[in-house]
């Protein structure tokens, strides 16, 4: 699976995700691009994914940075992969309605996982940050080490 940078990445028809999938009339219909050894995204979080008013509930905002970070192996390693761990650093309020720029890049790989960082901006100011290992189909259910 070969990717050009801005070429739009498209999941697999079918799937119904929460993230990615534009066939979930209620999900985030989160679309990717490749930019270098990322991939990235644009998103506005809807209004209605609020915690505090006009601020993104911050269960939002780790589940983007998840989708972002499974988009960042499945678009470049060619595979699904399960979130094992996901640690977020929530830097500053994620304003809601408002365009934001999202990108994740495969930090290492391991035999049963890779690891992933993944950051939301809103210009050149950073908002939220993840660190996650996510397992590959083959790696059995169990802790990293």
């Amino acid at each position: 699976m070969t990717f050009h940078d801005d070429e739009e990445l498209v999941f697999p028809e079918g799937r119904g995700c929460f993230g990615c999938s534009p066939e979930n009339p209620v999900g985030l219909r989160l679309r990717f691009r490749r930019r270098g050894d990322a991939v990235v995204a644009r998103y506005a979080i809807p209004d209605h994914f609020h915690g505090a008013p006009a601020i993104a509930h911050g269960g939002i905002v780790a589940t983007i940075l998840d989708e972002v970070s499974c988009a960042a192996v499945f678009f470049g390693r060619a595979q699904l992969v399960v979130t094992g761990e996901l640690t977020v650093r929530y830097v500053k309020p994620c304003p809601v309605d408002r365009p934001l720029d999202v990108s994740a890049r495969v930090t290492a790989e391991h035999r049963r996982y890779v690891v992933v960082e993944a950051e939301i901006r809103e210009g050149d100011v950073l908002l939220a940050r993840s660190q996650g290992k996510f397992f590959l189909p083959q790696a059995r259910a169990e802790p990293a080490p």
